[in-house]
């Protein structure tokens, strides 16, 4: 291919799961620390999670929101292109 970049097409089904995959677990673990609290928030909480958790749950979300952008998902797109690309070069 020598210097010219795959076309996101070129991705298989099973390719384009794995950048979605990768970028869902790249936003978990930006936002481990959120995701950690709010869980052990509703342990304690039980039955009555939304209530007690409902801050701890929105920082959670807002910043799982803030790294699931559609910027991120592209990158995990190149990601994977690239890995194509180099193994075909």
């Amino acid at each position: 291919m020598s210097g010219k970049q795959l076309p996101l097409w070129a991705l298989t089904p099973k390719e384009e799961k794995e950048a979605y995959a990768n970028w869902k677990k790249s936003a978990y673990q930006h936002c481990d620390d959120d995701v950690k609290n709010f869980a052990a928030c509703s342990k304690a909480a039980g039955i009555s999670v939304t209530l007690k958790c409902r801050g701890l749950h929105n920082k959670m979300y807002a910043c799982i929101e803030s790294y699931q952008t559609k910027e991120n998902l592209d990158l995990e797109y190149d990601k994977v292109i690239e890995r194509k690309r180099q193994k075909k070069d």
